[in-house]
């Protein structure tokens, strides 16, 4: 697993790498035509996001809707011809470059622009949309840094210490494995920060050229401040600064406020804007909402797996983070972690030679063991690292055909007394035969359409809201709960029949899949 922040390990690796292999490149701006000092070419650039793409599908997965990915392609394309790139007169390699507009399969709110033209939304941002006009401001800010070529321009800017920090992340891989981005991120490190940021000026840049493209197409750019809105909302609720996507953005009210303004400069008062309301909630019809249950969930003090039917108990007071490739927890002074995935061998032995094979890892012991019957290995390993030398105990276990691996990580001084909580955990992994765990499944949404004026909360079902609550279902729409909705409005609802997993069992998580 290589996760950090919204998995750039593996573009900044590559960034590293090209920072320290190549001088900068010069060539002419797609902005401006003139000519411009960049990290690396633009070829380059295409090559950096080509792999980094397989990187995140493979720990993110796309949503598996292809009319929802061929309709977010196709509003992708209609702001990606009002660009820069796209004018007749842009050298070829800018105007020949085919960009990726896709959906994964993610209830965090989220969007992300890797080098090349390669944009992403999550299907949590698509449910907190309201219109096809929000969609083309976000898809446009997203291909505002892939046309501004941020990434070359901020990593041409990067300074030594910076450069040494981004060759920390290497070392991290190369040291812990496919654990090393939970860890990092466990450990609090400003490489995350680092990953996630372009600077402030680049995504006021994006934010004017998003807007620019959306309402040169046609969109009313303005309703794109209404999004803006949701996601402090959504801060607010999780009792976050802001959310995930505005990490290094102006303040929401601010900047909802700056839309408005950057709208109204590009405002065609003869010509009528596209808002598009029922072509997008036409496409959230169905659409999975929140957590997926079936991928992972935490209820009570155990960790639940519904599609791979295994259980394993959390720890008081640790946290749990979901995602599609491993389950990460952490403990609650953020000293230790444990990490739990699937490892790509047939059989403990096997996993655990490999994993004592890895460079910088040193092997302390080793044993053949059992876990409620399953045959298992555990090893005792030491990994120097910038932060000091790290212990790690790793429980590889044989169960229905595949191996799991249970890695434990703090350092070294306190692997013993850690050691006790990870065998508790280890010990009780074991197979899910409670039908009603078995059985759950995900909320999905319904739009409705209102049949008489009446405050919000008055058309929330009673049940089957799964891991929402009537507040989640206000933001998700845009509106305040006593908020009174005209009739003839459509609205998003949980679907009848689904979302059996109790709002009481809200894990904030992703998922786990078994990426064999």
């Amino acid at each position: 697993m290589r996760k950090a922040g919204f998995s750039r390990m593996a573009f900044i690796a590559l960034t590293s790498t090209l920072l320290f292999t190549s001088a900068c490149v010069t060539e002419r701006s797609p902005l401006t035509g003139k000519k411009q000092a960049y990290a690396f070419s633009w070829e380059q650039e295409q090559q950096l996001g080509k792999e980094a793409n397989q990187q995140i599908i493979q720990e993110y997965g796309l949503y598996n809707d292809p009319e929802l990915q061929a309709y977010v392609q196709k509003v992708g394309e209609r702001v990606l011809a009002e660009t820069e790139i796209r004018d007749p007169k842009a050298p070829a390699q800018y105007q020949n470059t085919p960009f990726k507009f896709q959906v994964l399969d993610s209830p965090i709110v989220n969007a992300c622009a890797l080098p090349g033209g390669y944009i992403y939304v999550t299907r949590g941002l698509l449910a907190h949309a309201e219109n096809e006009a929000q969609l083309a401001v976000v898809l446009g800010h997203e291909v505002g840094h892939v046309v501004g070529r941020h990434a070359a321009r901020q990593a041409l800017r990067a300074q030594v210490g910076q450069v040494g920090l981004l060759a920390g992340a290497i070392l991290g891989q190369q040291v812990l494995g496919q654990n090393a981005g939970q860890v990092i991120n466990a450990a609090g490190s400003g490489l995350q920060l680092f990953m996630l940021k372009y600077g402030r000026d680049a995504e006021r840049e994006a934010d004017q050229l998003g807007v620019k493209y959306a309402e040169n197409k046609g969109y009313d750019a303005a309703q794109g401040a209404g999004f803006f809105q949701t996601l402090k909302r959504i801060g607010a609720r999780d009792g976050l600064t802001i959310p995930s996507w505005m990490s290094s953005h102006p303040d929401p009210g601010a900047r909802e406020q700056a839309v408005l303004k950057m709208a109204r400069e590009h405002d065609r008062p003869n010509e009528a804007e596209v808002i598009g309301e029922e072509e997008l909630l036409s496409k959230l019809d169905g659409m999975v909402v929140g957590d997926n249950p079936r991928e992972g969930f935490v209820r009570g003090n155990t960790f639940y797996h519904p599609e791979l039917a295994f259980q394993f108990p959390v720890p008081q007071g640790w946290k749990v983070q979901n995602e599609k490739a491993a389950v990460l927890l952490t403990d609650p002074q953020r000293q230790a972690a444990m990490v739990f995935e699937l490892a790509p061998a047939r059989t403990a032995r096997e996993a655990a030679t490999k994993f004592a094979n890895t460079q910088g890892i040193k092997v302390v012991q080793s044993r053949n063991t059992t876990v409620n019957g399953a045959p298992a290995v555990s090893l005792v390993a030491q990994a120097n690292t910038q932060q000091g030398t790290a212990g790690i105990l790793n429980y590889f276990i044989e169960r229905d055909g595949r191996v799991y691996s249970f890695s434990g990580i703090t350092s070294a001084s306190r692997l013993n007394a850690f050691a006790d909580t990870l065998a508790q955990v280890v010990n009780r992994f074991d197979r899910v035969t409670d039908r009603q765990v078995l059985n759950v499944q995900p909320t999905t949404l319904a739009i409705m359409t209102v049949d008489r004026p009446a405050p919000f909360s008055s058309f929330i079902p009673t049940s089957d809201l799964g891991t929402l609550t009537p507040e989640d279902l206000a933001i998700l729409n845009q509106v305040e709960l006593n908020q009174t909705i005209p009739a003839g409005t459509k609205i998003k609802v949980p679907r009848e029949g689904t979302g059996t997993a109790r709002t009481s069992d809200r894990p904030r998580s992703r998922q786990f899949r078994d990426n064999r």
